[in-house]
């Protein structure tokens, strides 16, 4: 096995610590904050509240260098090249969107559970977030199909 191949498996490995993590998120932490805004914004607030950014601000640059690594090693197999470079792309427009409105409309939402919003916007708004983050979750897995297929290809 290649140097090439191992960090392409790394960044596959990588990919799939993010999938889960999202895919758990979408499950048991979304529906909760989601339910009854303000009130179920409790999680998010105070000394022992939930710090999921510090696995999110974790993997992606962690991520991003295994990827970019596998790129530049993997370079003179285009297919793997080719492959690297959709997931790249789609993933510079995950983080694009996720920097531009859902990191800055989630802490909007949960940061200030007393903030002057009528609870039925505050629901709306919780709703769209969740909808959002689904379509941006199932741009996330299929890149992972692309991945994978990268990976069984070295």
């Amino acid at each position: 096995m290649t140097f090439a191949t191992t960090v392409l498996q790394l960044a596959a490995i990588g990919w799939g610590v993010m999938c889960g993590a999202m895919i758990y998120e979408h499950v048991a932490v979304i529906p909760q904050w989601a339910r009854r805004p303000p009130e179920s914004l409790a999680m998010w607030t105070g000394e022992h509240r939930l710090k999921a950014e510090r696995f999110w601000m974790s993997i992606h640059p962690l991520l991003l260098v295994l990827l970019g690594v596998a790129l530049g090693t993997g370079w003179a197999d285009g297919t793997r090249r080719d492959g690297l470079f959709v997931v790249l792309g789609g993933y510079a427009v995950v983080i694009a969107a996720t920097a531009a409105w859902f990191v800055p409309e989630l802490m909007r939402l949960t940061r200030d559970p007393s903030a002057p919003i009528p609870p039925p916007e505050w629901r709306q708004r919780a709703r769209r977030w969740e909808v959002l983050s689904l379509v941006r979750g199932a741009l996330i897995l299929g890149l992972a199909w692309v991945l994978i297929g990268i990976v069984r290809a070295a």
